[in-house]
């Protein structure tokens, strides 16, 4: 499915989500891209922002993906689509390289600017989250958010997308209490980008800047 605009794909998941509206939920931005659907989407709902942060940590076998990511606390969060077994055989071969790699990541996420200064984590707590991309191809992401969250006890859990993949969706029946999207995206995957007739113009620390302002509005 195709948007004139980011802004106008807020819009329309909106109106599918009015549930949620002045109902103390936090809209978790799972991509930095996603900020402009995203802040329009909390425009409607009074929602609060909390954008993910994390740092990946490369495949040494596979350059086409991550093996990992690390958190802001330092948490180490396996790609979903990496299982346990096989993480284990890679880091049979590469076990100091991963640590360093790892370390650097963390060095690396604590060195940018925090796109959640004034957020306190606790907020998680008895609260709908809505786990939030515009355009969603892997459940990478969504696995990092899980981790976050499993130190709180929200209401609710569930995923808002615009373009989904098929697996996403999987993931998202699997382990919240659902998605609401769009459009299920074909084999043939193009760049976030294309789906939108408009650009995304904002620079990212002015999409942060505007995340971080509009839940003034309703805190």
């Amino acid at each position: 499915m195709f948007y004139p605009s980011r802004q106008a794909l807020g819009d329309q998941l909106a109106a599918k989500l009015s549930q949620y509206r002045n109902n103390e939920t936090i809209i978790f931005c799972l991509k930095k891209s996603s900020l402009l659907s995203c802040i329009e989407l909390a425009a409607h709902l009074h929602a609060y922002i909390y954008i993910l942060n994390y740092a990946e940590v490369p495949d040494l076998f596979d350059i086409t993906r991550d093996l990992g990511a690390i958190t802001q606390k330092g948490d180490f969060v396996l790609n979903p689509d990496i299982s346990q077994s096989e993480y284990e055989f890679i880091s049979s071969d590469f076990m100091s390289t991963i640590e360093e790699k790892k370390r650097e990541a963390f060095s690396e996420i604590n060195g940018e600017r925090d796109p959640n200064p004034s957020f306190d984590l606790a907020a998680f707590n008895n609260r709908n989250i809505l786990l939030f991309a515009d355009i969603l191809r892997t459940s990478f992401q969504i696995q990092v958010a899980l981790n976050i969250l499993k130190s709180y006890t929200p209401k609710v859990v569930a995923g808002a997308v615009g373009n989904i993949s098929s697996p996403v969706s999987d993931k998202f029946l699997m382990d919240t209490e659902g998605c609401t999207y769009m459009d299920v995206l074909q084999n043939n995957f193009f760049d976030d980008d294309h789906y939108f007739d408009q650009p995304d113009l904002y620079s990212e620390d002015d999409k942060i800047n505007m995340a971080n302002n509009i839940s003034l509005y309703w805190a």
